[in-house]
């Protein structure tokens, strides 16, 4: 089983899906294999899910778990709030909640 962070929520993919395309929102991505499970965090992308049960997941950064590095994530998560509160243009407003978005899911992934 897959547990993929879609936008509008997470899903969990088993054999005989039905096949779905789904954005993928910053979030954690697990995959479960008998008892042991992996998590990724994945900032965006797509999960194309198959009629014959494949699922590929098309992530723009995908880094397990257990290799983030928390003081990272809430020196990023500052440096972003900073800019998305000095931000003048829509743009500026744009890529520094991007940034917000992002480090706020990788402290949710690094929490719990």
């Amino acid at each position: 089983m897959v547990i993929v962070p879609a936008t509008t929520g997470q899903m969990g993919v088993l054999p005989g899906h039905v096949p779905t395309i789904a954005e993928l929102k910053p979030g954690v991505l697990s995959v479960h294999e008998g008892n042991d499970t992996t998590k990724y965090f994945v900032s965006s992308g797509f999960v194309f899910i198959h009629a014959n049960s494949v699922a590929d997941i098309i992530a723009v950064e995908a880094v397990p778990v257990d290799q983030i590095d928390a003081s990272q994530v809430q020196k990023g998560l500052q440096e972003f709030t900073q800019k998305l509160n000095s931000a003048s243009t829509d743009l500026e407003k744009a890529e520094a909640q991007i940034g917000v978005d992002v480090h706020s899911a990788l402290n949710s992934a690094l929490t719990g």
